[in-house]
């Protein structure tokens, strides 16, 4: 904004910036006004050497009324209004207008450029009166006797003056407009750039923490369970005991590399070790392999498939397998001794159903709560709802709990749809 309030600011002398930059405007006034100055000077001895009628006060008046333009940008009325009483009285003296001609004509379009809003519309009244009044009657020879008593030529050339400084502030006022236009889209453009910069991050935050939830509460939550379950039957049976430990020890590792490609693909492609192997993600294929790790870790679990297999894309294929991941954990956390299915069924639409026979959504599991608990839900909506599907999720009757997630078939457009409750 700063930027715009600087263009719609800028007075027209600081349109032409590289000029600017090459003279400075004090410097361009300072030679301006000696230069008519000293052609005022030598006008008014030139018009002596020649036995023309110059009284000699009128040369300094001549001289003067040159410097006078040097604070022509800051006050353009004083300027206007002291090179005009120069002429008022070079015209008492009976003095010739020829050495003032350039001064009248400087300081009329420097008001003009200029001059305030009321200075410029006052000028360009006397202008137009000018020309309709003196101009016009001199141009069809009426008037001539009047018109002998005043400069008509320096009259007119002033209104000419202050008519072409009118058609320059005009051009310089649309640059600065344009300017201030540009500038403007370019911060709109900026702005823009900036908001979707934070989206995305914010996105990519909450695919990283939807990512690092899944696998973490998973895991962390099989290996709690199988933990529980090896402390209790360690002193009636070690050997049940030392398999629960190995499962332990299998989730966990498990878990350790799923966390390594979670921070691999964090990294940049220079820093990374193996840039090869951290393209590997989860999909459908996946479903199956934790149906039996979850079988292994107590919760009987089996797949099913109906209607005809296509191709899914990564992304769906990564969703789907964490919704019967996060499914299944909360199966194996609160469902007590339960069987579950994991049902896929492909159509015009691909629909994953995870449901369980165990105690529901008010069992409560022994001891603390695993980490992640709670958050398991929102992120499967936040999954299914970036892939424009919808998700139910909720008891059933008669005891269990079921989760059914439909996503759009890859290629047909997402249905305007909310998710259920």
């Amino acid at each position: 904004m700063r930027l715009r309030m600087r263009l719609v600011s800028a007075t027209p002398e600081r349109a032409g910036a590289g000029l600017r930059h090459l003279i400075p405007p004090r410097v361009a006034d300072a030679v301006i006004a000696v230069g008519v100055a000293v052609l005022g000077l030598a006008s008014g001895l030139g018009a002596r050497a020649q036995h023309e009628h110059m009284p000699l006060a009128a040369i300094p008046i001549l001289t003067a009324m040159g410097l006078a333009l040097y604070p022509r940008r800051r006050y353009p009325a004083a300027v206007l209004g002291a090179v005009a009483a120069g002429v008022v009285t070079l015209i008492a003296l009976g003095a010739s207008l020829g050495g003032s001609f350039l001064a009248v004509l400087c300081a009329c379009y420097s008001a003009a450029v200029y001059g305030s809003r009321r200075l410029v519309i006052e000028l360009v009244a006397g202008a137009v009166a000018v020309i309709v009044l003196i101009g016009i009657p001199e141009s069809f020879g009426f008037g001539r006797g009047v018109l002998r008593a005043i400069p008509v030529p320096t009259i007119l050339a002033a209104a000419g003056a202050v008519l072409f400084g009118l058609v320059i502030r005009s051009q310089f006022s649309a640059r600065t407009a344009q300017l201030a236009v540009m500038a403007e889209r370019a911060e709109w453009a900026t702005a823009q750039r900036e908001q979707e910069a934070r989206r995305a991050t914010l996105a990519e935050r909450l695919r990283i923490a939807r990512e690092l939830h899944d696998i973490v509460a998973h895991h962390v939550s099989v290996v709690v369970i199988q933990a529980q379950g090896a402390q209790r039957v360690a002193d009636r049976d070690p050997d049940r005991a030392r398999q629960a430990m190995a499962d332990v020890e299998r989730t966990a590792r498990t878990a350790l590399e799923e966390m390594r490609r979670m921070l691999g693909l964090l990294r940049s492609p220079d820093d990374a070790e193996d840039t090869g192997s951290l393209d590997v993600a989860h999909g459908v294929a996946d479903i199956a392999a934790l149906a039996d790790r979850m079988t292994g870790s107590g919760v009987a679990v089996t797949v099913r498939t109906t209607g005809e297999p296509f191709g899914v894309p990564e992304d769906v294929g990564l969703a789907l397998y964490r919704i019967a991941q996060e499914a299944l954990t909360n199966v194996l956390k609160h469902a007590g001794p339960a069987h579950a299915e994991v049902h896929l069924h492909y159509s015009e639409q691909l629909e994953i159903t995870i449901a369980d026979d165990g105690r529901g959504a008010a069992a409560v599991l022994t001891g603390a709560a695993p980490p992640g608990a709670g958050r398991g839900i929102t992120g499967m909506r936040e999954r299914v709802a970036m892939l424009g599907g919808r998700i139910t999720a909720g008891p059933q009757p008669g005891g269990g709990f079921r989760v059914h997630a439909v996503i759009p078939r890859p290629g047909t457009p997402p249905a305007a749809t909310k998710d259920e409750p």
